[in-house]
This record gives C-alpha cells, sequence and structure tokens, in this order.
C-alpha cells in the first residue's frame, strides 16, 4: 500500500481536478459522503454532528458532511472558527450548501457554553494536509476544546487530525486526538507514524474514483509493509529441505546481568526458521540458554579471540543484544567486523553494539553488508542530536542514519521506518501494526534475532527488515488479544508469531 506526502497527494488531486474538468467540488463532495459513511458506520448510534471548521479546504469538507448529515435526519451544527468574510472558491460553495441544508452555524466563543447530547460525534475538519508550522492560536483553542469533548464524545478527523504534519506525522504544536480518521484520495504516511500514528485512530480511505493512471503519474518512495506477502516464499518449503537450505544465524552478546536478551535473540531467529542458531555469550549464560532452547547452539566465550572460529561458520551474525560495554564487548565487536570484511557476511547491529559503535568511533570500518535498528535514544546518540531532534521527522531521520552507516535502517518506534537505498533511491516502509505492549525489555532483542533468521534463509536485508518489522509487530498484536498489553512479554511474541507464520 503506498503511502504519499502532501504535496503528492496534491497533485494527484490537482490532475484528477483537471481530468474530470472540474473546480475539484465534485471530489469535495465524495469525500464529504465517504466521511459520512465512516460516521454512522463506526458510530451507529449517533444522533447529533459537531462540525468544527476554519477556512481551509478541509473545512468545505466539514461543512459538506454537516449538510449531509443534517440531510441525512441527524442534528447538525457547524462551530465556526474563522469569520465567514474568509471563505472563498469551493469551501465558500460548500458552506452555502450547508446554510441551505439548515445546518446550524455557530461561533466557536458562543459553542463553548452549549449542551450536547449524549450520542454526539465531534467532527474535526479545521487544518487538513496544508499545516505549516503550528496552527494559529485560535485554531489551538479549537483543537484543546476538541481534546476535552474527546474523554466524553467521539472524534472523527477529516483527511488528517488537526495539527498533525502530513509528511512527518509529528506535531509542533497541540493536535486533535481521533478515535477515527476518514482520509481521501491517498494515504498520507504521517497517519502512520509519531505522534500521527497515536492520534489517527482507526484509518479509512477513499480514492474518491480517481483513476489508477493518474496514480501511476505521481511517484512514492513510501509504503505500508506486509509480511503476508512473502507468506507463499518465506515459508513453504520443498519435501526434500534439509537445515543447512535455510541459513546459519550467529547471535553475539549476553554481557554479565545481560544474558536473556541473546537468548530471547538467538530463541527468535530459530523460531522464524533459521536452519541453524548458534549464540556467543558469556560462560554463566550457557546453562540459562540450553534449558530456555536447547534447539541453540550455545558457546560461552571469555574473550574476543574465543569467537574466531565460532563466527566462521554462520552466514549472518546479530550482535548487540545484552552485548554490554565493557572490553569483552568490545572484543566480540571488533572480531565481528574482522569476520564481516574477510567474508562479507550480513550484519545486523542493535542496542549496545550501536552503542559501542558510536563510543569507539567504529563507522569507517562498518561492514558492507549492514542492518541497524536504533531506537530514537540510540538514533540519537549515532547522529549526535537529541531525541527530540530524530521525532521531528523519523524519515529524515531515518535517511540521515542511512547516509550516515550506507546500512538498511529499522527506526523503532510507534510507526517504524524502514529505509533503505535502492537503484540510488531512498525508500521507506512503514509499520502500521503494534501496541504499547511492546514498549518492553527484550522486544528489541527478539526483533534482532528474527531479522536475522530471515536474512539466513536468502532474503535481502530490505526484504527481511520489513517481513521481521510487521511480523514481530502483528504478533504482538495477536498475543495482546489474549494476554493484554501490560502483561506482554517477548516470549508471547515469538510464541504468536510461529502462529502467524502456519503457512499450507
Amino acid at each position: 500500500m503506498k503511502l504519499y506526502t502532501a504535496e503528492q497527494t496534491k497533485k494527484i488531486d490537482n490532475l484528477a481536478i483537471k481530468e474530470k474538468g472540474s473546480s475539484g467540488f465534485s471530489l469535495m463532495q465524495k469525500a464529504a459522503e465517504f466521511s459520512l459513511d465512516v460516521l454512522i458506520r463506526e458510530f451507529n448510534y449517533v444522533e447529533e454532528v459537531i462540525v468544527f471548521c476554519s477556512k481551509g479546504k478541509n473545512s468545505g469538507d466539514g461543512f459538506l458532511v454537516a449538510a449531509y448529515a443534517k440531510e441525512f435526519g441527524l442534528k447538525s451544527t457547524v462551530v465556526m472558527c474563522n469569520p465567514e468574510k474568509d471563505l472563498q472558491g469551493v469551501q465558500r460553495k460548500a458552506f452555502e450548501d450547508a446554510k441551505d441544508s439548515k445546518v446550524k452555524f455557530i461561533s466557536f466563543r458562543a459553542f463553548k457554553n452549549s449542551q450536547l447530547s449524549k450520542n454526539t460525534v465531534i467532527v474535526d475538519s479545521l487544518i487538513g494536509i496544508g499545516l505549516k508550522g503550528e496552527p494559529r492560536k485560535k485554531i489551538e483553542s479549537a483543537i484543546s476544546e476538541i481534546n476535552k469533548l474527546s474523554i466524553k464524545y467521539p472524534v472523527l478527523s477529516l483527511d488528517i487530525p488537526s495539527g498533525i504534519c502530513s509528511n512527518s506525522g509529528s506535531s509542533k504544536g497541540l493536535s486533535v486526538e481521533a478515535d477515527v480518521t476518514a482520509t481521501f484520495i491517498a494515504r498520507k504516511r504521517g497517519l502512520y507514524t509519531s505522534t500521527g500514528r497515536r492520534n489517527s485512530g482507526d484509518i479509512f480511505c477513499s480514492d474518491l474514483d480517481v483513476s489508477k493512471g493518474i496514480f501511476n503519474k505521481v511517484k512514492s518512495d513510501c509504503f505500508e509493509i506486509s509480511f503476508e506477502k512473502y507468506l507463499p516464499t518465506l515459508f513453504s518449503r520443498q519435501d526434500n529441505a534439509h537445515k543447512g537450505n535455510f541459513g546459519h544465524v550467529c547471535v553475539v552478546g549476553g554481557d554479565h546481568g545481560y544474558g536473556g536478551a541473546g537468548i530471547l535473540a538467538s530463541k527468535a531467529a530459530m523460531n522464524v526458521g533459521s536452519g541453524l542458531t548458534s549464540l556467543i555469550t558469556r560462560p554463566e549464560h550457557v546453562t540459562a540458554s540450553l534449558t530456555s532452547c536447547p534447539e541453540v547452539m550455545v558457546n560461552g566465550v571469555n574473550s574476543g579471540q574465543d569467537s574466531e572460529e565460532l563466527l566462521k561458520n554462520c552466514n549472518v551474525i546479530a550482535i548487540g543484544p545484552g552485548l554490554g560495554q565493557s572490553a569483552w564487548s568490545e572484543q566480540l565487536l571488533q572480531r565481528v567486523y574482522w569476520e564481516a570484511e574477510e567474508r562479507d557476511v550480513p550484519v545486523i547491529m542493535d542496542a549496545d553494539a550501536l552503542n559501542l559503535l558510536t563510543k569507539l568511533k567504529l563507522s569507517s570500518k562498518l561492514p558492507k553488508n549492514l542492518v541497524i535498528t536504533p531506537h530514537p535514544g540510540e538514533a540519537a546518540r549515532l547522529l549526535k542530536t537529541d531525541v527530540a531532534d530524530i521525532e521531528v521527522d523519523r524519515f529524515k531521520s531515518t535517511l540521515r542514519l542511512q547516509e550516515k552507516f550506507n546500512a538498511t535502517v529499522v527506526l523503532k518506534g510507534a510507526g517504524s521506518i524502514i529505509g533503505y537505498k535502492k537503484n540510488g533511491n531512498m525508500n521507506y516502509g512503514v509499520c502500521s501494526a503494534g501496541n504499547p505492549g511492546m514498549a518492553k525489555g527484550g522486544m528489541g532483542d527478539t526483533l534482532t534475532g528474527i531479522i536475522a533468521g530471515l536474512i539466513a534463509q536468502g532474503f535481502k536485508l530490505n526484504e527481511a527488515s520489513e517481513i521481521g518489522v510487521d511480523l514481530h509487530s502483528k504478533a504482538a498484536d495477536l498475543a495482546s488479544m489474549e494476554v493484554g498489553e501490560i502483561g506482554l512479554t517477548p516470549t508471547d511474541v515469538i510464541d504468536a508469531m510461529r502462529e502467524l507464520i502456519k503457512y499450507d
């Protein structure tokens, strides 16, 4: 599923208007019809609709939603956050249609004293995708009011929650916290990551009957990832297959006190289908690994030199889970670098491996085939900035990481982003699955193991990263249905993943 920037969406919109030879009002009508359908379907108890409007194109959609709601038999009110004289073009026409439909109009100041019925739905049509910078003070007041109302009444946002940047998903000021978002023409990438992911609620999209030929004229470098499309090739095996067909993962990690991280990563790699899985860790963790997962070939080492022969047999190395930052940790990372340089073996670097990368200034010796999986804090350290700078534009941050380390990048968080170069062009995959229960130690280690297991089986670095992130997140969603989000564990995710990858 392609995702688009505001500029790309506007281009599609303009091409569609040109093709139809209209002013764009017909598209606005379709958007309003679709939005009302979503509203009635999702909130079938609705009796009253309160639509917040300003002066932009997005408010034109809102005026028509109010008009169509009134015609449908609902009580319909528009809260005007800008004077009527500011309305122009198709927005003005939509406003007049709403007046003709006997929609009630009220100023924002007057609305604050209004009493709402029990079965009211709030509709946000204040800004849309044209946001530049922070919302104006008057609009921020309206957003604040909507969010107060959202405690008691459901909120439907039109196109995108007001205050959310359509391109980045970030919010520089206040932004509407919607339960449902009805978006039009194209799926905006800002709906799927950062604050946009949190504030959009359930997303429904209509292309408004724009032709496929028009979409083909506007290229997008961003898409929603899906592991399901790989199921036939990923998890179907020949009858005469043997373990050597599915690669050998070597997980390196588990310093003093952090043994569980390496165990989780190796267990995840094995359960996603790696033919052979090894773990290089501290000697004290060997017994725990064998008890937890005897299928993993675990080796305890006291130095980087002890790992030399063990690393020679694998076709992908995952380093970082529980690695620590001791002299032992540094030696192992150096040894992995040497092995990668000698054999071009793919390497996944996570957690403390990324922290050591910053500390030891090893970027000049990076493996040629590299995946890095930082969370925002690790990304900030890698780019020598702060978390706020990373989060303000996660797409830009992913690009900076890719260019600095020449790697496939998995920037974790709400709406994880996979970034990589293909034929010289940057591509972004965005994950729409996952839940807050994943904010727990060991989840990143599990993801590292999953990606490693997929690379071992022959998938390209970007493919393995896309499949791994989506599979990991959807497994977490599946597991949370049984155990809840609060009690969700990485082991639960691994077990649920096994259910998802069953394929007949």
